[in-house]
């Protein structure tokens, strides 16, 4: 997916805590829903940050599916090896995973500040 395409999506959205019950209306409407989730290290120990959860429906997502999906990559057999790598190694950390080849060099996404206010940064 291209960058331009990922912050259009967003624009899109809608924050929920998943009750959808507590929504209104035109919440509900929205093709795009995001939850704020708590981050998991490799070992899914909880972090003291949050990661963004995107949902997408209706229209978005045949949007999504078939004009912005740009290429797709199986990442079973890397999980497979990362879970190899953990059971194996009790005290590897993220930076070796990282260099093996089985877990991906996450960079921070700076995010703008109209986007930051939709999808409720900072508060």
């Amino acid at each position: 997916m291209k960058h331009s395409h990922f912050q259009q999506l967003l624009c899109q959205a809608v924050v929920t805590d998943d009750l959808i019950g507590s929504m209104s209306a035109e919440q509900r409407a929205k093709g795009v829903r995001v939850q704020w989730d708590p981050e998991r290290s490799p070992r899914i120990g909880q972090l003291g940050y949050r990661s963004i959860q995107i949902g997408i429906s209706g229209k978005v997502s045949k949007m999504w599916a078939e004009e912005w999906v740009v290429a797709i990559e199986d990442m079973t057999e890397k999980a497979r090896e990362m879970k190899r790598v953990l059971d194996g190694e009790k005290e590897i950390g993220v930076e070796e995973l990282v260099a093996r080849g089985v877990m991906p060099d996450e960079r921070v996404y700076e995010v703008p500040g109209e986007l930051r206010s939709v999808l409720q940064m900072g508060e």
